[in-house]
């Protein structure tokens, strides 16, 4: 006699169907290409750890497209380690870093093509050899993106003579040292190049002009701290799709000259220089900073002609107290009618009056954003009457404010209330009272802290200020 059929409810039936499924590996089934496509949106560490996934996945990770060398997890050990240990310990974490850098290049697929290569830990000079390699790697590669970041981010010492310096023998086919690799040195191309980073490397001007000339897809060229730029010359003809450039502390420069160029962005920190800006229509967003802010005259007299024309004008000023005779130089001399916003870096050493930035809206008839950025330098508390402005100024298509190293200082909420009291289309404040430049996990906690008391501060300071319908958000 046969048994009774056994019957299972539709929701058994569904618990037996999932669990037969969820054996399944729907993503190892995926074609190699879908797969390293998305390996390539990992980390470069987070996408080796794949390899021990199965034998299927062993090597699939040798064939991302982008190669983002980050050292900073090296770095935290050191900064957070004793002061004695610290040098012995970063060495070790160096050489930790060159031999990774080494292994995942030993193992990386050298056919396909590096849309990204990105190198980011204090080396210098010591290790050039190594770094050469991986810079021929790179462009063998038909490289598209090349960041090269020596930058110290753990305050040990060291000055321009350590740092590396860019082989420009390497550029050249005549010059190249091809002992190591033949097959790569001799594939070397240049020609897809878009993006160009070089942060405390010694690069010159011959080298930077040589790309300028040979990469026709170069938009993209940033460099920071470099010791042997002197001068640098951009013409559009030899160079029609460069868009971005960035100069940034590189003391040595004397002069700059871009005639003729598609720039749409200019970012330039440092000293007053011999600067030519010759038909230049398209710049459209610029960047100041350094000791040129010092005086206004600089900057007009680097600027003149293109601030009317701009949309976007940040300066970082490097002097702790704006005057209102500097800040008047630059709203009698120039309208800046087509600024849409004005971003504005300063020092919160003490507590001097931020109302001089207002000559800098007054000079936007058009702004639409303003954003101040106070980086916390001991900020201090001084008892004083909130001022005001004698002149009433309106800003009529001023709609958005942003105030970041809130500290609920007099200064600052002195500038916080003349704003409220003249924009006629004011519809969002946005406060955030977190320090600008944030210090290392080492005062982690502290800082964290420090921040909470000064959001509970900035809360009962402005809640009764800021009334609708401008909204107010303290992040």
């Amino acid at each position: 006699m046969m048994g009774k059929r056994q019957r299972f409810s539709r929701t058994e039936k569904g618990a037996k169907c999932a669990d037969r499924h969820s054996y399944v590996d729907r993503l190892s089934v995926l074609p190699d290409d879908l797969l390293v496509y998305i390996l390539s949106f990992l980390s470069l560490k987070e996408a080796t750890m794949t390899s021990i996934l199965s034998s299927r996945w062993r090597y699939l990770w040798t064939f991302i497209p982008k190669l983002d060398f980050n050292g900073k997890e090296l770095l935290v050990e050191v900064e957070l380690s004793e002061e004695k240990r610290e040098v012995k310990l970063f060495k070790k974490k160096r050489l930790a870093y060159v031999e990774w850098v080494n292994h995942v290049l030993a193992l990386h697929k050298y056919n396909s093509n590096v849309e990204e290569f990105k190198l980011f830990f204090p080396l210098d000079k010591v290790h050039k050899k190594s770094i050469g390699k991986w810079i021929q790697y790179a462009l063998a590669g038909k490289v598209q993106r090349l960041e090269l970041n020596f930058a110290n981010t753990i305050c040990l010492r060291r000055g321009y003579v350590q740092y590396y310096t860019f082989p420009y023998q390497l550029l050249r086919s005549d010059k190249r040292d091809c002992s190591w690799d033949t097959r790569r040195c001799n594939s070397i191309d240049f020609k897809c190049l878009k993006s160009i980073l070089m942060k405390c490397v010694n690069v010159s001007g011959e080298a930077l002009e040589f790309f300028l000339c040979n990469c026709p897809l170069l938009e993209n060229l940033s460099v920071s701290e470099s010791r042997q730029l002197t001068s640098l010359r951009i013409s559009g003809s030899s160079s029609p799709s460069f868009k971005r450039l960035g100069i940034s502390n590189c003391h040595n420069l004397v002069s700059v000259e871009i005639r003729d160029s598609n720039l749409v962005y200019l970012k330039y920190k440092g000293r007053a220089i011999n600067f030519i800006l010759e038909d230049v229509p398209q710049l459209v967003k610029v960047f100041v900073g350094g000791m040129i802010t010092r005086h206004m005259e600089d900057i007009l007299l680097l600027l003149s002609r293109h601030l009317p024309l701009l949309e976007i004008f940040k300066i970082d000023f490097m002097e702790p107290k704006v005057s209102w005779e500097e800040t008047e130089k630059l709203c009698s001399a120039v309208t800046m009618s087509n600024l849409k916003q004005l971003v504005v870096k300063v020092d919160a050493y003490k507590d001097y009056s931020l109302l001089p930035l207002t000559n800098l809206i007054r000079a936007s008839p058009c702004l639409q954003r303003f954003v101040v950025k106070a980086d916390w330098f001991e900020p201090k508390f001084i008892k004083k009457k909130v001022k005001k402005i004698t002149k009433s100024y309106k800003y009529v298509h001023l709609k958005e404010i942003e105030f970041a190293g809130y500290y609920g200082r007099i200064s600052e909420l002195e500038l916080i209330i003349h704003l409220l009291e003249n924009c006629v289309s004011l519809e969002k404040i946005t406060v955030d009272p977190r320090d600008v430049d944030r210090p290392g996990l080492l005062y982690k906690e502290e800082v964290e802290a420090e921040e909470k008391e000064v959001r509970a501060r900035v809360v009962n300071q402005l809640r009764n200020k800021v009334a609708p319908p401008v909204i107010l958000t303290i992040i």
